[in-house]
């Protein structure tokens, strides 16, 4: 027969489009395991930058100003020096009272956030937040986040708080 081709007994056309769609498959999972392999490695680096921000020190602000000074009131009242803390107190202020005493509060952690200074002459207004953490797991812990502010004069060069901040309690 002239223009027809026999082919054996048992073999079929070729369908090119099976193969076609098992190469598409094949080249969309690789390109999903690269994708998943990309957001895999950025989530890692997200991670380790998180922790390294997490663990580093607070940065030490000068202790001639108002941030400064409630720094280091903050400070003392976490390390538990309560001398220190009460020396960042107008003198005055604890001189007119019969008593004081350090709240008793003991929670896991403490981050004190210096939200906004408004100095005025020989004024200041330090807002802070204040969040205490404690507890581990999700079901038996918490959290409290609190506004502070703190009130100061400066005082021989010094700035000292002349209102009464938490967490201590005077009896005037």
């Amino acid at each position: 027969m002239r223009g027809s081709a026999t082919r054996p007994s048992g073999q079929f056309p070729m369908d090119n489009s099976r193969q076609q769609a098992d190469d598409v498959g094949m080249s969309m999972d690789r390109h999903s395991r690269i994708a998943l392999i990309v957001i895999g490695g950025v989530a890692v680096v997200l991670i380790a930058v998180a922790i390294v921000v997490a663990v580093q020190p607070p940065q030490e602000l000068d202790p001639g100003t108002p941030e400064g000074t409630a720094q280091a009131y903050y400070q003392a009242i976490l390390d538990g020096d309560e001398d220190l803390a009460l020396s960042y107190i107008d003198e005055d202020l604890i001189a007119n009272c019969s008593t004081y005493e350090l709240s008793h509060f003991a929670p896991d952690s403490v981050r004190v956030v210096i939200e906004k200074t408004e100095i005025d002459g020989d004024d200041a207004r330090v807002d802070v937040v204040i969040t205490e953490t404690w507890g581990d797991d999700p079901f038996g812990g918490g959290s409290n986040t609190f506004d502070e502010t703190l009130i100061m004069t400066r005082s021989n060069e010094a700035w000292v708080i002349s209102s009464i901040p938490w967490p201590v309690n005077l009896v005037c």
